[in-house]
């Protein structure tokens, strides 16, 4: 019996150890990480991104460069000991406006639709109106015609030290590019996304067209009033089961001195039987509904989660060469700027102080079109109308049914074993889908396009089943300590 004891104790604390490690591993997945900002870029080198962020002509064909890759660019040229000149900008345009087909062969360049060529002005936005006779000796710069871009760059040195090859330096491999070689061709996508002005755009492969608007409630009424109908149904046969308990006289909070049998002791454990059972049932749903409401609370509502994957997918450079595309006219005419183009610390300070207000509940705030935290907020508003309702139920409904399940008889470790069961499967449910989205990767058949928004969403994914799997660890290492508990109980009334 001594042994016997030793070996409970032996269990559950090992099963306490568990139980705390899950809970390490939870909140170690938590702790944000520091999101570093990079140098200035002055005038000339912002005119140069903004030259490389627009459209290309060749061979009758519109082509832009990829955003992971004038990304490249932008931290080029924001590094300290980078600070080129106005002549060093124009020559590198040169190169580049003349070498478009050398941007297409390896893959910096992307056909786009006709339906988003721009004008030849913002094509040629950023020649030196007073460079025509170099233009006329260099094979011309301009990329609005195929002579120009097909041209060879013979009267310019591509191997001056001294000069930028905006090419080379898009070419160096970065986490984002290989992460992009994973995305799939349009073509042979099951959906794709793009980001269009003021809503994200959904097409399936059966042509069907769903807009996501950043304004409009993204969730449907439907299938939040579906889940709220499930929490209240899960309570509601909850709370049947437990007037039953009630009714007739099952439950047994304090135990009797005299273990003698009451009269109907058959009937009322029969009752207890039936009613246990199915709130083990209530109680899995519940532990679901919030499991999976605290997953996607982590997943998508943690603000420096959200401000890191931003970070990491490019965004900031993409936004900042958005930026300084704005003063391409002003630019192009040589005119002196209706304002100064900010640094790239200051803009992408501006811009992550804005995010973090939207993300607060902030409405009137100035913000990029390509600025996903508008959607995130959007989503939060339909999360709060679930967890007002089906969350709150569904806590409710698992405090009632473990106190019932555990006091409707004197073996107090039945309800323990009926309340680990339901634990369980609610554990194993988790498990299954975090194991499903970790190895079979639906989110790969989708084309998502530009890249750093595909980025940011692989980033969410993965930090969603990393959130997933930490809190399917910690169900599954919970149910296990009160399934020891439940050995150790029973081995106590034994004895």
């Amino acid at each position: 019996m001594g042994r016997s004891n030793k070996s409970n104790n032996y269990n559950v604390n090992r099963l306490t150890s568990l139980c705390i490690f899950g809970l390490t591993m939870l909140m170690w997945v938590l702790v944000p990480k520091q999101i570093a900002f990079a140098g200035d870029i002055n005038s000339n080198e912002a005119g140069l991104i903004a030259a490389a962020s627009g459209t290309f002509e060749y061979d009758g064909k519109t082509y832009r460069a990829g955003s992971a890759y004038v990304n490249s660019l932008t931290a080029y040229l924001s590094e300290d000991d980078v600070d080129l000149t106005a002549e060093q900008c124009q020559e590198a345009m040169s190169r580049m406006y003349s070498s478009v087909k050398e941007g297409i062969d390896q893959g910096y360049l992307y056909e786009v639709g006709t339906e988003k060529n721009e004008s030849p002005s913002t094509q040629m936005a950023y020649e030196d109106p007073d460079d025509d006779e170099d233009d006329e000796e260099n094979g011309g710069k301009s990329a609005n015609t195929q002579e120009s871009t097909a041209g060879s760059s013979e009267n310019i040195s591509q191997d001056d030290s001294n000069g930028l090859d905006v090419w080379e330096s898009m070419s160096g491999q970065t986490e984002a590019k290989n992460k992009l070689k994973e995305r799939p061709e349009e073509t042979d996508a099951d959906a794709s996304v793009a980001l269009g002005d003021g809503e994200i755009v959904v097409k399936t492969k059966d042509n069907e067209i769903i807009n996501l608007s950043k304004k409009e409630q993204l969730i449907p009424d439907k299938v939040v009033y579906i889940i709220d109908i499930i929490a209240i149904v899960t309570l509601a046969v909850t709370i049947i089961c437990a007037v039953i308990l009630l009714m007739t006289k099952c439950m047994v909070f304090r135990k009797p001195k005299s273990r003698k049998a009451r009269r109907g002791h058959t009937r009322r454990r029969r009752i207890r039987r039936y009613t246990r059972n199915v709130m083990t049932v209530t109680s899995a749903v519940s532990f679901i509904m919030i499991f999976l409401l605290v997953g996607i609370y982590i997943s998508l509502f943690n603000k420096d989660t959200i401000m890191q994957n931003m970070q990491a997918s490019g965004y900031f450079r993409y936004a900042y060469s958005e930026y300084v595309s704005g003063f391409a006219s002003e630019l192009k005419e040589g005119k002196v700027l209706s304002e100064p183009i900010a640094s790239y610390e200051d803009y992408l300070f501006t811009v992550k102080q804005n995010s973090l207000k939207i993300l607060n509940g902030e409405t009137d705030i100035r913000i990029p079109n390509s600025n996903v935290t508008p959607y995130i907020t959007n989503i939060r508003k339909s999360y709060n109308k679930i967890f007002s309702v089906a969350g709150v139920l569904s806590i409710i409904n698992a405090i009632i049914a473990v106190v019932f399940m555990v006091f409707m008889d004197q073996r107090r470790e039945r309800g323990v074993k009926h309340t680990a069961a339901a634990e369980l499967a609610a554990s194993a449910l988790m498990v299954v889908v975090t194991v499903y989205m970790a190895f079979a990767k639906p989110y790969l058949h989708l084309y998502i396009e530009p890249d750093y928004l595909y980025l940011f969403i692989m980033e969410c994914i993965l930090w969603s089943v990393k959130v997933m799997t930490s809190i399917s660890a910690f169900a599954v290492v919970l149910a296990m300590l009160l399934i020891g508990v439940y050995n150790s109980m029973r081995n106590k009334s034994n004895e």
